[in-house]
């Protein structure tokens, strides 16, 4: 499957990401049963991290599953993907 990146992701009140899970799924390359059976047991991660100085404005999300990690770099103010990372 090719590596398709989202324009954007979606943030909440709070300026979180909250990636849907087939987007997440469509992101890792897995079908969305098999990343839920996984989420469930708990072997995908996310981390979002804060950018700061030259990098402030930014977020990086990072979203993992068994050996297998993407990263993309998020404008913090509208959740448009700068770039995968």
């Amino acid at each position: 499957m090719a590596e398709t990146w989202p324009e954007r992701v979606e943030l909440d009140a709070a300026g979180d990401v909250a990636l849907p899970a087939e987007q997440a799924a469509r992101l890792l390359g897995v079908p969305l049963d098999d990343f839920l059976a996984d989420l469930r047991a708990g072997v995908v991660y996310s981390v979002v991290e804060r950018g700061e100085g030259e990098d402030a404005g930014t977020l990086r999300l990072t979203l993992r599953r068994r050996a297998t990690s993407r990263v993309l770099v998020v404008e913090a103010a509208t959740g448009r993907v700068i770039r995968p990372a």
